[in-house]
């Protein structure tokens, strides 16, 4: 009985030292900021909270860019591209009308892990389309995020900033 009487005098301590010092639910040592003006890529933290960093690796100033990253084995990942920065509200894109191009598991080309740009598709007016053209010259923001087997939001990457300018 003594056991559980000095277990439970621990718990308010273990409460406050999370408050104080802050609880992470992934297994990274990347610290984030909570308040959403930090978000932004200039400060290098993930799109969405509390989810585990994905690493892009972004082929450089090409209208047809590639994209790697270590696979995560998601049954649904997906890479978008956007022709503003990329805002959040209630952990939600809120400017998908913003998005150029994108490329999900669901599409069935590339792998998760190493996609070329010819792997995606357009997108106009919130929708995908069954094309895929060359990116305009201009200033892009690109970000990656990753479900489980029941669409809970597991994975993300930075917002990058990726500028195509020849």
């Amino acid at each position: 009985m003594k056991k559980i009487y000095a277990f439970a005098a621990i718990i308010p301590i273990l409460i406050l030292s999370c408050v104080l010092y802050g609880c992470s639910d992934t297994d990274d040592d990347d610290d984030y900021a909570m308040d959403e003006s930090y978000y932004y890529p200039e400060i290098q933290n993930r799109l969405f909270l509390r989810t585990s960093s994905v690493s892009l690796e972004i082929t450089s100033d090409v209208s047809q860019p590639s994209f790697a990253w270590r696979a995560t084995g998601s049954k649904y990942f997906v890479i978008t591209i956007f022709k503003s920065k990329i805002d959040l509200k209630d952990n939600r894109i809120a400017n998908p009308e913003d998005a150029v191009w994108t490329w999900n598991t669901g599409l069935g080309k590339g792998r998760e892990g190493n996609i070329s740009y010819s792997d995606g598709r357009d997108v106009r007016n919130e929708e995908i389309q069954y094309t895929v053209t060359r990116l305009p010259y201009g200033t892009y923001y690109i970000a990656a995020w990753g479900y489980d087997d029941e669409y809970n939001l597991l994975y993300s990457s930075k917002e990058y900033l990726y500028e195509y300018y020849r």
